[in-house]
């Protein structure tokens, strides 16, 4: 797909005036075509990712820094996808169109991003568990990170640190860098606990799920 220096500025959360000076530079890859200026989008996306360039796949224009309290209040019932179709070539692919997004939100985008950084080292951290997550935040027209839980009807080899096959794929979407470390750290302390890890296993009810995050949240804050 050819885009615009507009789409390019959208894309990119960039003035069009700094667009065009690094076209000016040369500085980001683009065509010229009958003496307009295109790009490709696809290159465009590994030129960002080099970068560590966030990311606009919606209509909005800002970033909102959303302070990740608890994960709880991130989730409700369309967090959690149960018995999932997924083959192991193309569960990325098959696991964003579940998503629940925006009608205008680029769905491709979030794919390659996925893939991108599942080329570079497997996310699947052992135990069952794997924590798919774009190299880049990205901004995809919520005001706060995305967590959707999905379990696959049948194990996933996803080359796990320790061997074993995925049995849950804890997808994590961030608008910012300091939102992604906030919720790694808030979900390493729920899988450290193995109430909530016999859940994931055993594929309990969302609601269940969701009172024992609760719990362990609860049990946390009462800690500190």
């Amino acid at each position: 797909m050819d885009l615009t220096i507009k789409d390019i500025s959208h894309l990119l959360m960039l003035q069009e005036k700094e667009v065009q000076q690094l076209i000016k530079k040369k500085e980001i890859p683009f065509q010229i075509l009958r003496d307009k200026v295109f790009f490709n989008k696809h290159q465009i996306i590994e030129w960002a990712l080099g970068r560590n360039l966030p990311i606009n796949v919606s209509n909005h224009v800002k970033l909102s820094e959303y302070h990740v309290e608890t994960i709880s209040t991130l989730l409700d019932k369309k967090s959690f996808h149960y018995d999932c179709h997924f083959s192991g070539a193309d569960y990325i692919s098959q696991m964003i169109s579940k998503l629940d997004l925006e009608k205008n939100v680029d769905r491709g985008i979030i794919v390659q991003l996925l893939k991108s950084r599942e080329a570079l080292m497997s996310t699947a951290i052992g135990n069952g568990i794997s924590l798919p997550h774009p190299r880049v935040p990205i901004m995809i027209g919520k005001n706060r990170p995305l967590i959707n839980f999905f379990f696959p009807r049948q194990p996933l080899e996803l080359q796990a640190i320790d061997g074993k096959p995925v049995h849950t794929i804890i997808l994590l979407i961030s608008q910012t860098i300091k939102q992604h470390l906030s919720l790694i750290a808030h979900l390493s302390f729920l899988l450290s606990k193995e109430t909530f890890r016999f859940a994931l296993e055993n594929r309990l009810e969302c609601k269940e799920i969701l009172d024992i995050i609760s719990k362990i949240e609860e049990t946390r804050e009462k800690i500190r």
